[in-house]
């Protein structure tokens, strides 16, 4: 088994047909099939239903597609690991949902133009921003640490070899909509809020409490949504009497339709950016960084 024949039934499968598959990767349908073959009786499976109208993925050949992907995506990781900034094609980043990670990627569009082709950001649950550093997908990672989820995420960047650096720090803010009937309040106590829905980011069936995103959690809370989508909790936030918790760092047109108010006894939180500690950043993660503290800071200046 070679990586060549991994990249074969990836091709197929994708695209449904060997003939396909051989034109996208630039051979001749001869050779794939042969590649694929030989691959089948090596391991002793078939890894597709061959009809006239395509190729399907047999039951072994879903297990086989699932395994190679993840070697790939590891050998895709390993090469751009060893890659100079000069030679690099896509900067990553990894974050928890924030909103003003889309202007500062804009802003690097723009300024990296020429040496960076293609830009992600990959906004997902705490746990696996952690994951995206230490397997290389993203250089950084964006989350943030106070005194009750600070010891566990720690443990898990110390076994992964990663370093922390804060950059901000906030207090805990209610997001409401405008005519909420919280939302005249210059500060709202935790029992003021047992009597509306509490929107949430899910975890994934994560039980551990450190690697919840959302700053508060209230356990006699009756009424809970969980989402994985920040447009989807904004949308029910303006929409209904329920209510997040976050940064209070809110850019763009959705701060003048929602109230930030700070949650009162509230303790201090830190914005982190996380990287690899065995590896220089790039330019452009340092630029990342520089940017994305260069935001935070205009924003707390603007609400003195």
């Amino acid at each position: 088994m070679n990586i060549q024949q991994m990249k074969y039934v990836i091709a197929v499968a994708n695209n449904g047909s060997f003939r396909e598959a051989a034109k996208k990767l630039f051979v001749s349908q001869p050779s794939l099939s042969t590649g694929i073959k030989e691959l089948e009786t090596e391991l002793g499976i078939s890894l597709f239903t061959r009809t006239n109208r395509g190729a399907y993925l047999t039951e072994a050949g879903q297990d086989f597609l699932q395994r190679a992907e993840k070697i790939l995506v590891q050998l895709e990781s390993l090469e751009s690991y060893y890659q100079t900034s000069e030679t690099r094609e896509m900067f990553s980043v990894a974050s928890q949902h924030y909103d003003f990670l889309g202007p500062l990627i804009a802003k690097m569009m723009a300024e990296f133009n020429q040496e960076i082709k293609q830009f992600r950001i990959m906004e997902t649950t705490t746990a696996k921003v952690i994951e995206e550093v230490r397997e290389q997908h993203s250089e950084v990672g964006v989350l943030y640490m106070n005194e009750k989820n600070q010891a566990g995420i720690m443990r898990y960047l110390q076994q992964g070899e990663l370093v922390a650096r804060t950059i901000h720090t906030f207090s805990t803010h209610i997001f409401l909509r405008q005519g909420h009937p919280l939302a005249k309040q210059t500060k709202i106590h935790r029992k003021e809020l047992l009597a509306y829905p509490q929107v949430r980011f899910t975890q994934d069936g994560n039980n551990f409490p450190y690697f919840y995103e959302d700053l508060i959690e209230i356990p006699a809370q009756e009424s809970v949504v969980y989402t994985s989508d920040r447009g989807t909790l904004m949308n029910l936030v303006l929409e209904t009497d329920a209510y997040a918790s976050g940064s209070g760092i809110v850019i763009g047109g959705i701060k003048d339709q929602i109230k930030l108010i700070p949650l009162a006894d509230s303790q201090p939180n830190q914005l982190c950016v996380i990287h690899s500690g065995k590896r220089t950043l790039s330019v452009e993660a340092q630029r990342f960084i520089q940017g994305l503290t260069d935001i935070l800071t205009s924003e707390l200046a603007n609400k003195k």
